[in-house]
């Protein structure tokens, strides 16, 4: 039998207890830690303290993003599990239950917003058409317009508002143009 030690005991516990919760995730992340339950744990801690580093919105975002895999988690939903989308590029965010981030209010249009990530690289906001508007931190996106997405970064569909963070915050470089993305808002 093995015994993990840990600095902080409930730091790792709690990070077990989500492994075990998310038994999908769970595997995925350490296949590609090589099953090192301790770098799995540090991958998972952004998630279990993301609420605690809320300071305007009650809503936040976490992007996960490992290298092979890149992963959102939201507390959107309407029930108090969070939500974790499936590894992908991009996330469609709007009213629709097809979208990978449904949000169950009727001033947010059924396909609103779109975040992705370019592997590696950054994380982006786009407005796709929406009726209510999409901005981040207070300036409006026009529609398609790309947007850079920095840790700690307010968006806003129509009247709610999310904190987006990024565990592993990747400095901006001018490869983001390969994109078509242009600024940070």
């Amino acid at each position: 039998m093995f015994h993990l030690k840990s600095p902080k005991p409930n730091n790792f516990d709690q990070a077990l207890s989500f492994l075990e919760q998310n038994p999908a995730l769970s595997d995925s992340l350490l296949a590609e830690c090589n099953h090192d339950v301790e770098k799995v744990t540090t991958i998972i801690q952004p998630i279990l303290n993301a609420a605690l580093r809320c300071e305007i919105a009650r809503f936040y975002i976490q992007a996960i993003t490992t290298g092979r895999t890149t992963f959102l988690v939201t507390n959107l939903k309407e029930s108090e599990a969070l939500q974790i989308t499936d590894s992908a590029a991009s996330w469609l965010l709007g009213r629709s239950g097809n979208c990978a981030i449904a949000i169950k209010d009727t001033c947010i249009s059924r396909q609103h917003a779109v975040i992705g990530h370019v592997l590696g690289r950054e994380f982006y906001i786009t407005d796709v058409g929406s009726s209510n508007g999409t901005w981040v931190n207070h300036r409006r996106l026009a529609h398609l317009e790309r947007c850079l997405l920095r840790d700690g970064d307010l968006i806003q569909l129509g009247p709610v508002q999310i904190e987006f963070f990024i565990a592993n915050s990747q400095i901006w470089s001018p490869a983001a143009f390969d994109v078509g993305v242009t600024e940070f808002c």
